[in-house]
């Protein structure tokens, strides 16, 4: 089977949210900001949202999900890893202030913060998120919890597929997979390890686990533009 991923860059940090169609079902993957953004697409798209997938649980990757499911008229499931579940539901603004106090953001937790539901879906290592072609790699670091979402074959008119295909024909053949990484990797650098929460020799382990990937491997990070896996983390890291 394969995976249809559109990008929407949202809110005051670019943080990106990203919509996955994949067998029957339609995850909203880190509604960060600017949830009539979200809404506008999907109801363009004549999508109907099934899930909502988190890489983390940081507010700047959730912030949208209460606005969005008013405007939704209902509730979704939220996947998260147990891990960073703490981040949502009656423990969610105590761990998110935190978070921002720690790191001298406390303007943003006051911008942003509304009340987040509790987690519904657990994701763990190696499983597939429910519904979906899409495997879970928990890749601790950044957060205790971030994970990311892999997809073996994506659709051409994917975010970024076709002209990762125009860069390098040769790539081609192999077939585009694509990995959302949240913010364990990103286009020239990975994700900060200074929050309370955050383990850098973690991270170091997680990122030589994703240097397994093919390189041709698409890579849509939660911040920035889209890169691939051979472009960002060098073969010796497989060793």
């Amino acid at each position: 089977m394969a995976s249809t991923v559109w990008r929407l860059k949202v809110g005051p940090i670019g943080e990106n949210c990203y919509i996955v169609a994949s067998e029957g079902a339609v995850l909203v993957v880190d509604p960060g900001a600017e949830p009539e953004k979200i809404h506008s697409f999907l109801q363009t798209q004549a999508l109907a949202p099934t899930m909502i997938a988190l890489t983390h649980g940081h507010l700047d990757h959730t912030a949208a999900i209460p606005g969005l499911f008013e405007m939704l008229g209902t509730e979704l499931p939220i996947a998260i890893h147990p891990a960073d579940a703490h981040y949502l539901g009656e423990a969610g603004e105590t761990t998110n202030r935190e978070l921002f106090d720690a790191i001298g953001a406390p303007s943003y937790f006051h911008a942003f913060w509304k009340p987040l539901p509790k987690a519904a879906v657990f994701l763990s290592e190696g499983m597939m998120v429910p519904g979906t072609s899409l495997r879970v790699i928990h890749t601790p670091g950044h957060s205790q919890g971030s994970i990311c979402l892999y997809e073996a074959v994506l659709n051409a008119g994917s975010y970024g597929a076709d002209e990762e295909a125009r860069e390098d024909a040769a790539e081609k053949s192999l077939g585009w997979s694509c990995l959302i990484s949240g913010d364990t990797l990103f286009r020239d650098g990975v994700g900060r390890t200074d929050a309370p929460d955050s383990d850098p020799v973690a991270l170091e382990r997680s990122l030589k686990k994703l240097a397994h990937l093919s390189f041709a491997t698409l890579v849509f990070p939660g911040h920035g533009p889209r890169t691939t896996i051979g472009r960002e983390l060098p073969a010796a890291l497989r060793d």
